[in-house]
């Protein structure tokens, strides 16, 4: 608190950031080892579908969520955690096109623009264009019917997911669980390989292929 009385960002962050974590759970240790997890997971979310900045795209999600007033129940923290990603997930995608919808009016941003910023933006495409030979590399390493499931799964329109899920889970024989684990399975799979297969790269531009563990 300042000299004024008055309360500064500062502290009403803090407030903010200590009402998330008692959301989280009631022990403190184990509040802030499911943040660590929970922003772990949003990073990964955006860099799944693609949106620069995913770390700061996952703080800005956390703080959205943190600023929620302690009068307003949460009921499930993951769920609601989960609609604010999408929600900024969508923001991220109209503010892009934007700037490139203003990038290409003649006089536009390129009149303005810093050398140094256009470098960057070769390197976030090249980065993003070695994660996407990567994916599809990995994707390629699985067995034909995981592939098809992993693209099945993930591929769904967020209103059609739940919808297309049970499909799926269907067709398999198996319970909405046993399916949503065998996902994930192979998400983290793909994950794993993808981050293989640009570190790879990244040491060794013409390194052969591998195969996910």
């Amino acid at each position: 608190m300042d000299s004024s009385g008055q309360t500064t960002d500062s502290d009403e962050r803090r407030t903010d950031l200590n009402r998330l974590l008692v959301r989280l759970d009631s022990e403190p240790a184990n509040a802030w080892e499911k943040y660590r997890d929970l922003r772990c997971r949003l990073v990964k979310f955006f860099e799944w579908n693609q949106c620069p900045f995913s770390e700061e795209l996952a703080d800005e999600v956390l703080d959205r969520v943190a600023r929620k007033p302690p009068e307003e129940e949460i009921r499930n923290v993951m769920e609601f955690v989960i609609g604010v990603a999408r929600n900024v997930r969508l923001e991220a995608y109209k503010k892009a096109q934007r700037e490139t919808h203003i990038e290409e009016q003649p006089g536009g941003q390129e009149s303005l623009a810093d050398p140094r910023d256009r470098e960057q933006e070769i390197v976030d495409e090249l980065d993003q264009k070695h994660r996407l030979a990567c994916l599809r590399e990995c994707l390629g390493n699985l067995r034909s019917d995981d592939r098809s499931l992993a693209l099945d799964y993930y591929s769904a329109q967020e209103a059609k997911q739940k919808v297309h899920r049970k499909k799926l889970a269907s067709t398999a024989g198996i319970t909405m669980i046993a399916l949503r684990v065998r996902a994930n399975r192979l998400r983290e799979k793909l994950e794993k390989c993808v981050g293989s297969c640009l570190e790879s790269r990244r040491r060794m531009p013409s390194s052969p292929s591998f195969s996910i563990g």
